[in-house]
């Protein structure tokens, strides 16, 4: 059976890294053999078909309703529930869970995902509404290192995405609040000076968390502490078994005498934790961790005695049937690599007969050591960080929050519903102690060399890297250690001095915008900073820095800004406070004609504009060439005709990449333009079907008619021009034949 199961859920993860996906009329055929190798008793081939059938099923029916291409930014009515957890404020974020789509009942469950500007009335969760949207179906930007937001919605099941329009048909159908917004928003009436961090650890509710929290989280190694998972439901269950067993002992001492206390209060204690999930939301990780508690009470009443191995089997098996998308999450992987290690721990250095302080406190020590160590390789390849400090922070924080913090917030928020007094009173003291223990965390946060990052390396590094800290803890009789050493030359050999005498281009993907990295031998300028918004993400957070922490670049030679409209200039000033800047130039400032210089063996050039010009921003976008003596790239930022025809006029523009001028707007990219430039390859920076329509068409087959070779940001992701030697290598992210099939490009 642990065979099967380990074959089944093999599959079922291999799966999502198909191209494509199997033919929805290969399935039956497939099932079929899965039976008749089961039958066969040929477990592992039956498990393999098993796991491929059931995701590939999954997959068929998550792709079976899209956005229709007559209703892609249309108004459409929609009817639903809201499922998001909310508070008040004047852009709203929200899922809906759809029951209606234009007055026509839905066939099957439909989420979306919406932005409200200004919105009509409180949202909330649990209410009933309708809504007129305009949609578009699910897509994000893709660069190195940054957030994967297709993929995250495509994990949480949104089908489309978009924002509600101002009409006379969004109407609230049905108040319906839930209990849990109930809760946030008495606790948001709170006076707390740390309301955000008690919101998460009592209701699972991380959005008041700051950027700068987040960051702290990060480097100190503590995000599972916020979020509602295993460790905070077996300190519920553990609690309140305690409690039963100490309340209702007594009671069924006298009048039930033949009653099993111990299969009671574990099955009380079951509820209790069911009810402290549903608080979170059951959010992913929440559910996951219940479920394995239900597994593990179920066998302790029914005196059935399984294998750790066969029980970690099961529940990841019946997970993957009930949750089968969250095989896309890292929490999932996450919290299966925490389990694999705690049980490698255990079976490795097994805990000795009886009980005593230091055997408990070197049991902790070497769990949390083999957990910071063995992480390492996920967090490292996820996050590009690694906190030094994590295990000695965790050694504290985690006895502090479980065993103090988290009891204390969760009888605050019982009286809270009883008595809004006691909950203020209680929620003070918890707010104190989190004072505590938020200056601590920022002591060790504030260490030299507290947490570094690490440069984006190959998933198979990684891998080997992980195989090989397994490899060197088993047992020397075992395993040949040597061999683990042996999985360490790839890692080592990834921080061996670079021969590579290319210089890289990367336009980064950042939606209606633009931002342009030029690279060499770890240096690096950047040309303007793409759009900030106003509900506080802009793409310099999400997107570039990101990206540059995963290239290794710790700081920027230059940045130039082109002008100052938003998509091209919203990200400077957070780009100056997160990284060191050596010299900034701006239009106005010192990027204007004549100024020029190099570097790296590159030489930079500004043609525009004069020191006399005058005119709209856009006219105003400073003009850089860069080029190495045989190959020249031209960003010109936003200008119009009118500029292009004075740059013919008074420069040589031959180049053989070029950024789009205004992301190919039709007042831009003229036809002498594009013969001045005569380009071989042309990067329109833009978002998937803005509301520009950028680029316009016509200026399109303008640069097909000139011969030149198209990439639109929104389609490729990232796109890495390598320039050796005259030669020009040119790849998408997105475009690069690699991408899984939940991953394709939307139509």
């Amino acid at each position: 059976m642990d065979g099967w199961l380990f074959s089944f859920m093999t599959a079922a993860a291999l799966c999502l890294l198909l191209p494509v996906l199997p033919s929805i009329y290969l399935l039956p055929a497939l099932l079929f053999g899965a039976l008749a190798f089961g039958y066969q008793r040929h477990f592992i081939l039956s498990g393999l078909l098993t796991g491929l059938v059931w995701m590939a099923s999954v997959g068929h029916w998550q792709l079976a309703w899209q956005l229709p291409d007559s209703k892609i930014r249309q108004v459409v009515v929609l009817e639903g529930q809201v499922e998001s957890l909310l508070h008040e404020q004047s852009v709203q974020r929200f899922n809906l869970n759809v029951s209606g789509f234009d007055h026509q009942p839905v066939w099957q469950n439909l989420k979306v995902r919406l932005v409200w500007r200004k919105p009509d009335w409180p949202v909330k969760q649990g209410q009933r509404v309708r809504l007129a949207v305009k949609l578009k179906p699910p897509h994000g930007s893709l660069n190195l290192g940054g957030f994967n937001y297709q993929q995250w919605l495509f994990a949480h099941s949104i089908r489309a995405t978009g924002y509600v329009v101002r009409s006379e048909q969004n109407l609230l159908l049905e108040q319906g609040q839930s209990v849990r917004q109930t809760w946030l928003d008495e606790f948001a009436t709170l006076d707390l000076q740390h309301s955000a961090w008690l919101a998460a650890l009592s209701l699972g509710y991380r959005g008041w968390l700051a950027t700068h929290d987040w960051q702290l989280v990060q480097r100190t190694g503590i995000a599972h502490l916020i979020a509602i998972s295993g460790l905070h439901l077996g300190m519920v269950s553990s609690f309140s078994y305690g409690l039963l067993v100490i309340f209702l002992g007594p009671v069924l001492g006298r009048f039930y005498p033949h009653c099993n206390l111990h299969k009671l209060a574990l099955s009380g204690a079951l509820l209790v934790a069911f009810g402290y999930a549903a608080l979170a939301g059951f959010s992913l990780p929440t559910a996951r961790a219940w479920l394995m508690l239900a597994m593990f009470v179920l066998l302790l009443n029914l005196q059935l005695h399984w294998r750790p191995r066969r029980l970690l089997l099961v529940c990841l098996a019946l997970f993957i049937l009930l949750f089968p998308l969250s095989l896309l999450t890292l929490s999932f992987w996450l919290s299966f690599a925490a389990v694999l290690i705690i049980y490698l721990v255990f079976w490795r250095w097994p805990a000795g007969r009886g009980f005593s302080v230091m055997t408990f406190i070197s049991a902790l020590v070497r769990m949390q050591l083999a957990l910071s160590l063995l992480m390492l390789p996920l967090v490292a390849w996820q996050f590009g960080l690694v906190s030094l400090v994590s295990p000695l922070v965790n050694l504290l924080a985690v006895p502090f929050v479980t065993m103090l913090l988290l009891p204390l917030c969760l009888l605050a928020l019982l009286a809270l519903a009883l008595q809004p007094d006691w909950g203020q009173w209680l929620f003070s003291w918890a707010d104190r102690l989190l004072e505590y223990g938020l200056s601590a965390l920022l002591r060790f946060d504030a260490l030299s060399q507290s947490a570094f990052a690490v440069p984006h390396l190959s998933l198979w590094i990684w891998l080997c890297f992980a195989l090989a800290l397994i490899w060197l803890l088993l047992p020397k009789g075992l395993v040949n250690h040597a061999f683990g050493f042996v999985l360490l030359l790839p890692l080592l050999s990834a921080f061996l001095p670079s021969r590579d005498l290319s210089w890289r281009i990367e336009v980064v993907d950042v939606g209606q915008g633009l931002a342009v990295l030029v690279h060499r031998h770890g240096r690096a300028l950047l040309y303007d900073t793409g759009p900030a918004y106003p509900s506080g993400y802009s793409a310099a957070e999400g997107q570039i820095l990101p990206m540059l922490r995963a290239l290794g670049i710790t700081q920027l030679d230059y940045l130039l800004v082109s002008h100052q409209d938003n998509d091209h200039a919203g990200g400077t000033t957070l780009l100056l406070e997160q990284i060191n800047v050596e010299q900034l130039l701006t239009n106005l400032g010192r990027c204007r004609y004549p100024w020029q210089t190099v570097w790296q063996g590159l030489r930079l050039q500004v043609l525009w504009p004069l020191a006399d010009s005058e005119g709209s921003q856009n006219n105003l976008s400073c003009v850089v060439k860069i080029t190495d003596g045989q190959v020249t790239v031209l960003l010109p930022g936003d200008i119009e005709a009118a500029v292009e025809r004075e740059l013919v006029a008074r420069n040589t523009l031959s180049a053989q990449i070029l950024i789009a001028p205004h992301h190919g707007s039709a007042t831009s990219s003229s036809s002498e333009f594009i013969a001045a430039v005569n380009p071989e390859y042309v990067v329109f920076s833009q978002a998937y079907l803005n509301r520009w329509g950028f680029p316009k068409q016509q200026v399109q087959q303008r640069y097909t008619d000139a011969g030149a070779t198209l990439y639109l940001s929104s389609a490729s992701g990232q796109l890495r021009f390598r320039i050796d030697n005259g030669r020009i290598e040119a790849e998408g992210l997105r475009s690069n034949g690699l991408n899984p099939w939940y991953m394709e490009q939307p139509k």
